[in-house]
């Protein structure tokens, strides 16, 4: 059986978060329209982020999984950014609770990033360290966890 704690599961469950707090929170839906529409051009800021990440994790046949990596990629978007996917997930879960408007559903992507920078980086990190060495660290010196 797969792992249920991964980060695209828990994407998933702030994203369900957010609208449950914007059914049962009626009160703080504050977020008037049409502010609320800047959500959507953060949400597609992340989306793209995503997007531009996934397409060079495909050009390197590398994995999307907590394996070992076949390449360390550091051009483009890895080159401002060791997790441009955490990074976009967080901009577009902070996208959609900005649509939504409720001000507790905009900090549900402020704790899905706290767990990701508890569980998940430090783990990636050891495994590339362990893979890829001196140039992971070299790498890392160079380029911060975030954008």
């Amino acid at each position: 059986m797969k792992k249920l704690f991964i980060p695209p599961v828990l994407v998933l469950f702030s994203l369900i978060l957010v609208i449950v707090f914007y059914f049962l929170l009626p009160e703080l839906n504050v977020v008037p329209f049409p502010i609320n529409l800047t959500g959507l051009i953060i949400a597609f800021a992340g989306f793209s982020i995503m997007g531009k990440a996934r397409d060079l994790f495909k050009k390197y046949k590398t994995t999307l999984d907590f394996e070992t990596s076949a390449h360390l990629i550091d051009e483009s978007i890895f080159s401002k950014s060791r997790n441009p996917m955490y990074a976009g997930m967080f901009l577009l879960l902070l996208g959609i609770a900005v649509c939504f408007g409720n001000i507790i559903s905009v900090c549900v992507p402020f704790v899905f990033i706290l767990v990701v920078r508890i569980f998940f980086i430090p783990l990636e990190e050891r495994i590339m360290e362990e893979t890829f060495g001196e140039k992971y660290i070299d790498y890392k010196s160079k380029t911060g966890t975030w954008m």
